[in-house]
């Protein structure tokens, strides 16, 4: 990708987190995100239609992030622990140590940007802005647990048939979580319940 898009992706990215921390997503308009992020409104419109498409840009971004983040994490940990990272035999897609270390640090985000999740939960447009993080969590379901599934083919359960339902479960859960206080202390049995339930609705 061209340098200056990806500065420009950036640039807009740091804007709109910026923004969703002191406004609800209605309330932020394209004008005042092309401000905060020191680009021309022409800029915009030629990579995204609408803020709801940049909004889904957003989540996908994060999405990339988070998954990338649970991966080094896990190599990290593991080459810490002495265990051969580079040119060991390849893992099964579904390993719950990232997943694990994928939540951890969407719980990270969430509590590091409270305000910001307060304005997505409290806006009027959370119904579908809650749907967009479904189909994001379920597609990086679907991207750890591909191999599994079609190394069975006989499964009675297709892939995005249970990654849509697990991902509605782990975004419930969150969700609930927040609205009942997102307590310190409750932080790791929402973590482990959220990769439980995805690995029984994913595994045999």
């Amino acid at each position: 990708m061209d340098l200056r898009i990806q500065k420009t992706y950036r640039s807009l990215l740091m804007a709109f987190t910026k923004l969703l921390e002191t406004h609800r997503y209605e309330d932020v308009t394209v004008a005042m995100l092309c401000d905060e992020a020191m680009i021309r409104r022409t800029t915009f419109y030629k990579h995204f239609a609408d803020k709801a498409e940049f909004f889904s840009f957003f989540v996908d971004s994060l999405r990339v992030e988070l998954t990338s983040y649970g991966e080094r994490t896990v190599q990290e940990r593991r080459a810490a622990a002495g265990e051969a990272v580079d040119g060991a035999p390849a893992r099964s897609d579904a390993d719950p140590e990232e997943g694990l270390a994928i939540l951890e640090a969407l719980v990270r985000f969430m509590l590091d940007h409270e305000k910001l999740v307060d304005n997505i939960f409290e806006s009027s447009m959370s119904g579908m802005m809650v749907l967009m993080m479904e189909d994001r969590v379920a597609e990086t379901i679907r991207e750890r647990y591909r191999v599994k599934f079609q190394a069975h083919p006989d499964r009675d359960v297709t892939l995005l048939a249970a990654s849509e339902f697990a991902a509605g479960g782990i975004v419930r859960v969150l969700e609930k979580w927040w609205v009942y206080g997102h307590h310190k202390e409750s932080e790791t049995e929402v973590i482990t319940m959220a990769e439980t339930m995805v690995t029984r609705v994913l595994a045999g």
